[in-house]
């Protein structure tokens, strides 16, 4: 059976995304995470950018997360070009992807983790193994939490087998940054060698830094 592919941006029928879609992606606010050898960040989290994750995020498309995750590939390995030409990075790879989960609450009423959808996509483009090196401690959903509330409250633990590694922590959208250091840090912790962020989208507009 066919299934007929339509673009999030648009609806427009044939691609996913098409073309004009992403030429409309804005480019995203700087943004870093404490501890995070590099961040790679796709877009902003605005009009065309937010309809590309939620058609992830609420709807499951799975055109449009294996996109992101090429995408998020790309930029990641771009970004090592640059910085490795810089002086500023080693030229070790990646060699695990992983994901800070959602909570259990957002697993069940999707019934997926958005972040390991995305993962295991990043993974794949990157002929890179997807490992679940963090769990999820307690704490509530950071969506409609107040900058506060998200600064304190995301905490993760890590597997041992993290130690020596070096991660890409893939997630969809980066607000303040708290999840996503918070994760790092787990991953630290546990002995990982380095840790390298990637994110879909930044949501916000100051260029202020997420752990200011």
């Amino acid at each position: 059976m066919l299934f007929e592919v339509r673009c999030p941006g648009c609806n427009a029928l044939g691609w996913c995304p098409c073309p004009r879609c992403i030429d409309e992606l804005a480019d995203p606010a700087p943004a870093t995470v404490s501890g995070a050898a590099s961040v790679t960040l796709l877009f902003a989290h605005a009009d065309t950018g937010r309809e590309f994750i939620h058609a992830l995020k609420y709807r499951g498309e799975r055109a449009i997360a294996g996109w992101l995750g090429n995408s998020l590939a790309l930029g990641h390995l771009a970004a090592r070009r640059c910085s490795t030409a810089s002086g500023l990075m080693g030229a070790v790879a990646v060699d695990a992807v992983t994901w800070a989960p959602t909570t259990a609450a957002h697993r069940r009423a999707r019934g997926f983790d958005q972040a390991e959808t995305l993962a295991r996509a990043t993974a794949k483009a990157l002929r890179v193994r997807p490992l679940r090196l963090l769990t999820r401690v307690g704490g509530r959903a950071q969506s409609g939490a107040s900058r506060t509330a998200r600064l304190s409250t995301p905490r993760f633990g890590a597997s041992a087998r993290a130690d020596g590694r070096t991660v890409l922590l893939v997630d969809d959208v980066l607000t303040t940054g708290a999840t996503l250091h918070a994760a790092t840090s787990a991953l630290l912790e546990a002995g990982a060698a380095a840790v390298h962020v990637a994110a879909c989208a930044r949501r916000g507009h100051s260029g202020h830094s997420p752990d200011a």
